[in-house]
């Protein structure tokens, strides 16, 4: 178990940007807890009266957690803020705005509870901390994702309208209440009848979506339109993530490496028994493309086994060039395939204050952005590993 407390699961941004005293834009240290980034953002634009488009961060931080991360605003004067669970300190000036590009790492420290014993960790510490982990994306990345109704951008990728905007209406996903399930349940049930679909809308931007098929049945790519951006390239990250996941999944194992599987939202997230078998194969020197129209592939098997999950879903490459939603795009860019926690710390073990009888383990590490510290947790509680 992990984050049963906020200051269990601590993330620090680490980033390097490059500070101009005359810059148009104000750098600050957003520390928080209780909210992800997004939300908080927009809480921010409408305490500090300024449009959400002035705010540029380069990742999103858990919502679980006590996280700190950079963010530039583009105004000219040094504003400070703090509220519920929040604070907005200055940090100096950007001639640019913030991005994912200048953040090096994240800090962790992370408090895992509720463990039968700690003897049997003592392998696996040192397994990871000497070959790491697989660098999955885990199931926060498919939050938006309903195996019933498929992923957004898939349905985006074969031109069909209506079953996209239904996927991103009516989708049943993790941690929504009861009461949105059954409300998007109703949704479904009622879908093309627009007028019955317009009474359940539960925000502006449903309304307005709907407003757009009552006066024009079938014209889904319109109403598509009315998703806002980010909204948009969420839902492309998750299916670009997705086919990501299973390309990692067939090389591991063709290379015939042993493994153990922990069940995830899209699929299993597989971890090597032996990390020696993994470096034999050559896995850690690999660094494999995000699905899009232009990929570099340097392993021959791994563009092989890329066009095999492609051919099964009847799609190609040339797909992914898509200009149908506005100035969203598929970008592909390298990620490790294997990566290796830094600085990686036992900063405290014992008894569980919160669980009697059970054990805890605190740890301290560094992993490189857009890897996720829940993957390398996954690998430390999945025992035994014979």
């Amino acid at each position: 178990m992990i984050k049963a407390r906020p200051e269990d699961f601590i993330v620090e941004e680490r980033a390097d940007p490059p500070l101009s005293p005359n810059g148009r834009f104000g750098l600050y240290r957003l520390s928080k807890s209780g909210w992800n980034t997004t939300d908080l953002v927009r809480h921010l634009a409408g305490r500090l009266r300024l449009p959400p488009d002035r705010f540029a961060y380069g990742g999103k931080k858990d919502k679980h957690g006590r996280t700190s991360q950079y963010l530039t605003i583009d105004d000219p004067a040094e504003l400070c803020l703090e509220g519920a669970n929040f604070r907005l300190e200055p940090a100096g000036r950007m001639d640019r705005p913030m991005g994912p590009d200048l953040i090096r790492s994240n800090g962790f420290t992370v408090v895992i509870r509720d463990l039968a014993g700690l003897e049997q960790l003592g392998t696996a510490l040192e397994e990871v901390r000497t070959w790491g982990v697989p660098n999955w994306f885990d199931d926060q990345r498919f939050r938006s994702y309903d195996p019933e109704r498929g992923f957004f951008a898939e349905k985006i990728l074969r031109r069909h309208w209506n079953g996209a905007l239904q996927v991103f209406l009516t989708s049943i996903t993790p941690g929504l209440a009861g009461r949105e399930k059954i409300r998007r349940a109703e949704l479904f049930r009622h879908w093309r009848d627009w007028k019955a679909c317009r009474a359940l809308a539960a925000d502006a931007l449903e309304r307005t979506v709907f407003d757009v098929l009552r006066n024009r049945p079938e014209d889904f790519s319109e109403a598509l339109h009315r998703i806002p951006e980010e909204e948009t390239s969420m839902q492309f990250a998750a299916f670009q993530a997705h086919l990501w996941n299973e390309l990692l999944r067939r090389l591991i194992r063709s290379r015939e490496i042993r493994v153990k599987e922990h069940s995830g939202r899209e699929g299993p997230y597989l971890f090597w028994i032996d990390g020696r078998e993994a470096d034999k194969s050559g896995l850690p020197a690999l660094r494999l493309p995000t699905a899009a129209a232009r990929m570099d592939f340097a392993d021959p098997e791994a563009e092989a086994l890329f066009n095999d999950i492609l051919r099964e879903r009847s799609l190609s490459r040339a797909a992914f060039r898509t200009k149908d939603l506005r100035r969203v795009r598929f970008q592909s860019f390298l990620r490790p395939a294997v990566v290796v926690p830094g600085d990686f710390q036992v900063l405290d073990r014992g008894e569980d204050e919160l669980h009697p009888g059970r054990k805890k383990i605190a740890l301290r590490f560094d992993l490189p952005r857009g890897s996720y510290a829940t993957i390398l947790v996954k690998r430390l509680t999945l025992m035994p590993f014979q």
